[in-house]
């Protein structure tokens, strides 16, 4: 499927960004990407194996399930589906699940992190209205469903995941949210979307939206030459890979980041400059 009816807003300034983003409500949840370029879609659907046969993906995940109990104390090991495919993507393994961060900073991070400093190369971060998101999906499982969900409050819970997790055909997206979650996605504010199809692409599943599609899901995109700015103010808000990635390895690369994002002795220099003409107008209070 094609022609996808997200909005799309291009801004020129990180300052722009930084206004931008106070629009949105708590209901808003985001992800940060390097090329504006990429359309999003979930680990699995980009795998080869995903196609071969429609049971395969319940297979992958049973066979991740035996094999990471040898890794896992009984403490560790997850009680539910949702908190085995966390499990999973938090190691690296593809599962029908996209991370999202509530913290629209956070999801800049991500996307100015790694991404290249050129004039024609924009950065973008994706908004889902993850409250409409929800209430959409609830209108059609609740044809299904629906003394489950009046019994649960209209939550999709882990016995209802399971269950369009297995049945794996309902052409739909939808957030979710483990009820434990490890150290990293807690710091990181995240929140899941999963599809109700594995083999089918997340853009075109998300066409359940309907008009409303326009209203419910942006792209934002930023230029790439923000990239240095972005993330020293980043910085200051104590939004770095360290503090993201709370181990060795994200400190190292923390500060190789830090260190490449410093301003330069000219720039430096032009800030002074441009702060001492500005004194010179200052008026007394």
């Amino acid at each position: 499927m094609t022609g996808h009816n997200y909005s799309t807003v291009h801004l020129t300034h990180w300052r722009d960004y930084k206004i931008f983003v106070e629009r949105f409500s708590e209901n808003w949840a985001f992800r940060g990407q390097a090329y504006s370029s990429w359309v999003l879609n979930n680990a699995i659907e980009r795998t080869a194996f995903i196609h071969y046969h429609k049971g395969i993906e319940i297979d992958f995940v049973s066979e991740f399930q035996r094999g990471a109990r040898n890794y896992l104390s009984k403490d560790e090991t997850p009680g539910h589906l949702i908190e085995w495919l966390a499990l999973m993507q938090h190691h690296g393994a593809p599962t029908r699940l996209l991370d999202l961060t509530k913290s629209p900073y956070i999801a800049a991070y991500f996307a100015f992190e790694f991404c290249e400093e050129k004039q024609d190369q924009n950065v973008a971060v994706w908004g889902f209205n993850i409250h409409y998101l929800k209430n959409k999906a609830l209108d059609i499982l609740s044809d299904e469903f629906g003394e489950a969900l009046k019994d649960n409050k209209n939550l999709i819970n882990e016995d209802l995941f399971e269950k369009i997790f297995y049945q794996n055909n309902k052409n739909l997206v939808f957030p979710v949210e483990p009820f434990r979650m490890n150290k990293r996605y807690s710091l990181q504010q995240s929140v899941f979307i999963s599809t109700g199809i594995s083999d089918v692409p997340l853009m075109d599943q998300l066409h359940f939206l309907g008009d409303s599609m326009e209203q419910t899901v942006v792209k934002i995109e930023i230029p790439g030459t923000c990239k240095n700015e972005a993330l020293r103010e980043l910085h200051q808000m104590n939004l770095h890979r360290a503090s993201l990635f709370p181990d060795l390895d994200g400190y190292a690369l923390s500060l190789k980041l830090r260190y490449d994002s410093m301003k330069t002795p000219e720039q430096a220099m032009e800030e002074k400059l441009r702060k001492l003409e500005d004194d010179r107008y200052q008026f007394l209070p």
